[in-house]
């Protein structure tokens, strides 16, 4: 049976403007877009100039747009991409007399060189023009997400919840010139409608609030379509699959990770990226940075050899290709065809997986010989097979550990969400009473309001859980709070100009200032019932 597959890669980096550098802040952005954006670019506009058939879709997260389109932060990685080629050129002298590793250096020389050209020159330093470029010729599919990446299940207020996915959508139509389909939840973190004691109402569920907005497709954890129950059962199925996409009582559509395809990538048992022949990402040269090793084991590392990778990448894309036949050749669904939906985190593929990215384009390059299996994007896979869908109801759930809340709220960080809530809650307050004169006073409401989005970004909870940069998270998090408490003050008497400077106010701005023309009204209370 032919099937489809659905390959989704969400792109998200935190918002990290002028908010450090090293080891945390701004290069990480720059380590992605040098290691997984402009290879990926590269990728997808080779297989269109081959006419190989690929429709990747690709969730860009509103801050990372935001980010990818400032200028400071283009320049900045202009030089980051030039620093790299002087330590490739420093290594390539270093070891003259050590021929593997002057080949290594000779590699990331090639790479870097290639990179600064391909993004200055043919890309225009235009990352988002360029996904535009390649959604219009039809290899991509574009979506959006929440704001900030905001965890949307544990925002009590419903203007937090409305403004995080309104201001997605409005962010993704600035930059592509056309409404988005699809989003993604960030941690595919799902709720259904629940009550709200409160607020004494039922409060909308989050699939909800994407379809006010026209959102017609999203994703879950697997379990979130395993475990959830038919209102419609349309084919005498027995329980949901992840083969097949759902609608919910909202209308909106929804697909779940496929679990299979999805081992052969993130298992560090049985996932590729732990192949021997394959870089070594957590080891660095204490001079140059550069990554010199493969993933051997033990402590002595043989050097990189790419060539050797680049061979490894052919025979996994053939067996990746071989397991999704094999999938559809036992998928029993006769009114539609199957689905395999695979949704991985864009900078596993590059960045962690320095291999990734050519995997990816010879995975499609397999498709394209083989011709068993269809890429397709979840809204050209709507187009033709939405109306069979059944209708099921959900559960919470996420993609994270247990598939439920635990990253995001435990006892070690759960105190953040008090501080979030009751911001919420008093920027809502402020802008019923709020009148502002003159245009100090809009600047401080939207300032407050990009501080409060800014808090609100999953990121601090998860770097907390995973105690991966926890101190850095842990300012970051306080930092946009004190910011928040800052302006509040100054909201409350906007007459009162003593109660924040005009300096103080513009080195906010330059900090933190995406989202340029914010519109504060989508702040407002709000009490929308399901």
């Amino acid at each position: 049976m032919t099937g489809v597959f659905a390959l989704m890669l969400h792109a998200h980096i935190p918002y990290c403007r002028k908010s450090g550098v090293w080891p945390a802040g701004e290069e990480w952005l720059f380590e992605a877009m040098n290691e997984t954006y402009l290879p990926l670019l590269k990728a997808v506009r080779s297989l269109r100039n081959d006419s190989v058939p690929t429709r990747i879709m690709m969730g860009v997260v509103p801050a990372l747009m935001e980010q990818l389109a400032d200028g400071y932060m283009k320049d900045r990685f202009c030089a980051y991409l030039e620093d790299k080629i002087g330590r490739a050129r420093s290594d390539l002298s270093r070891f003259s007399f050590d021929p593997p590793r002057r080949e290594v250096a000779r590699y990331w020389l090639g790479v870097y060189e290639d990179n600064f050209r391909v993004y200055t020159r043919d890309f225009h330093r235009d990352i988002l023009g360029t996904l535009k470029w390649l959604q219009e010729e039809g290899a991509m599919e574009i979506l959006t997400s929440a704001a900030t990446h905001a965890f949307l299940p544990l925002l009590e207020q419903d203007s937090a919840l409305s403004a995080q996915v309104r201001l997605g959508v409005e962010t993704y139509e600035r930059h592509f010139g056309r409404k988005p389909r699809g989003f993604w939840l960030p941690e595919c973190a799902y709720r259904p409608p629940e009550w709200s004691e409160s607020g004494r109402y039922l409060r909308r569920g989050i699939d909800q609030w994407l379809e006010a907005e026209g959102i017609e497709y999203f994703f879950v954890e697997s379990v979130g379509i395993t475990r959830a129950s038919f209102v419609e059962n349309r084919h005498g199925e027995t329980s949901p699959t992840t083969l097949r996409g759902y609608a919910l009582p909202s209308g909106v559509s929804v697909f779940g990770r496929n679990v299979d395809t999805g081992r052969q990538v993130w298992s560090p048992d049985l996932g590729y990226p732990g192949d021997p022949c394959y870089l070594e990402f957590h080891r660095k040269d204490p001079e140059s940075g550069l990554n010199c090793w493969r993933v051997t084991g033990g402590p002595d590392k043989e050097v990189y050899d790419p060539q050797a990778a680049r061979s490894r990448v052919k025979s996994h894309a053939e067996h990746f290709v071989s397991l999704l036949e094999g999938v559809f050749e036992h998928a029993e669904i006769p009114e539609a065809r199957p689905v395999v939906v695979a949704p991985y985190d864009c900078e596993l593929f590059g960045h962690w997986w320095h291999e990734g990215v050519a995997w990816i384009e010879e995975v499609h390059r397999v498709l394209g010989a083989r011709g068993s299996v269809i890429p397709q994007s979840l809204g050209d896979h709507l187009d033709r097979s939405r109306p069979t869908f059944s209708t099921i109801a959900m559960d919470r759930s996420t993609w994270g550990l247990n598939s439920d809340y635990t990253v995001w709220l435990n006892p070690e960080h759960g105190w953040i969400w008090p501080y979030i809530n009751s911001s919420s809650r008093e920027l809502e307050e402020i802008l019923q009473k709020a009148r502002p004169a003159d245009e100090r006073g809009e600047r401080i409401l939207r300032q407050l309001a990009r501080e409060l989005l800014l808090m609100q970004g999953s990121d601090w909870p998860f770097l907390l859980f995973t105690l991966q940069a926890k101190e850095y998270a842990n300012q970051r998090f306080h930092h946009h709070h004190q910011r928040f408490r800052k302006l509040a003050w100054a909201a409350r008497d906007l007459d009162e100009k003593g109660r924040l400077s005009d300096h103080e106010l513009a080195r906010l701005e330059d900090v933190d200032n995406p989202w340029h023309d914010l519109d504060c009204r989508l702040f407002l209370h709000r009490q929308d019932p399901a």
